[in-house]
């Protein structure tokens, strides 16, 4: 994260088990960072499964291709 991020934070209400609020706060932990990281996780993942998604058709075919054409590197490989 870079500090223009940093700057463009904005405070936020989230509805959080207050035990895991107040063991967290016991334990020393930035609760607000680990919020930001979980989210931005899984918003990775999110955009993970919809790419995909959205290439499902081109890797099948992709696989289809290789198993019956086989590696371009076939007669290459020494493994």
């Amino acid at each position: 994260m870079n500090a223009t991020n940093a700057r463009r934070r904005r405070g936020t209400n989230l509805t959080i088990d207050p035990t895991l609020v107040s063991e967290g706060k016991e334990a020393g932990l930035n609760l607000s960072k680990i919020a930001e990281e979980a989210i931005r996780s899984a918003l990775r993942l999110k955009q993970q499964e919809q790419w995909v998604n959205e290439n499902a058709e081109a890797i099948a075919e992709y696989n289809r291709r290789i198993e019956e054409r086989g590696m371009f590197n076939e007669g290459l490989r020494q493994f």
